[in-house]
């Protein structure tokens, strides 16, 4: 069986539904390098099959691999939690551990859960991307249970073939399945990136389907959290 089926990518920072402290940052990071390396395995089609209970050859054979995991950190009350964070990822780059480290606010807890948020982003020295999320204990957001606020916000990022996979996948898994709910997508951004993530209504958990154009550098960014 796969251990992974039904789950999302999570930390311990995560069980308690806020953002670690600078004191556990060292930890944090820990966690994150194992939860990456356990996740970038991963079969793709099996997981979709277990994530929704539909997985049919047409969509599966589109899936290249994985291409990032999100991992949601926790509720923060002040931007500066988030941003000390940052600054720790760039001193892990400092000592070569990270080679990108990049950050934004989020797209997606705004309009879909109404709160505000923000993504770090980075690549590892072996390629690996690893993206990070934080949303401010606001509002609605606040009254859902850390375990749901976790799997709305954590999820993995399946590569595709072709840019226009990602809306065949999305719009097919969006109209096939009723319980599924495209949220998010993006064509073509500044990085030649097309992306996009449907979310099971049932499970509260995020899919998101991405295609890289290929390009110099290793970089890698993600406006659509």
């Amino acid at each position: 069986m796969n251990p992974l089926a039904g789950r999302s990518p999570a930390i311990t920072a995560t069980r308690d539904g806020r953002f670690p402290d600078r004191a556990g940052f060292g930890r944090s990071w820990e966690e994150i390098l194992e939860t990456s390396a356990i996740w970038q395995g991963l079969d793709c089609g099996q997981y979709l099959k277990a994530w929704c209970g539909y997985a049919p050859d047409h969509v599966v054979e589109r899936f290249a691999g994985v291409n990032h995991i999100g991992i949601y950190m926790g509720d923060y009350d002040h931007d500066d939690e988030v941003f000390g964070w940052h600054a720790h990822l760039h001193d892990l780059r400092t000592s070569g551990q990270v080679t990108t480290v990049e950050m934004g606010p989020s797209y997606i807890s705004p309009r879909q859960y109404g709160t505000p948020g923000w993504w770090n982003s980075i690549v590892l020295a072996d390629g690996r991307v690893i993206e990070m999320f934080a949303c401010r204990r606001y509002g609605p957001w606040a009254d859902r249970s850390a375990d749901e606020r976790g799997r709305l916000m954590s999820h993995v990022a399946v590569d595709v073939h072709t840019d226009t996979d990602v809306r065949h996948v999305l719009d097919h898994l969006d109209q096939a399945v009723d319980h599924l709910e495209k949220i998010a997508f993006t064509e073509a951004d500044e990085l030649g990136h097309t992306y996009g993530h449907v979310r099971n209504n049932d499970s509260d958990s995020v899919l998101e389907i991405v295609y890289e154009a290929p390009r110099a550098g290793t970089g890698h960014s993600d406006g659509s959290h």
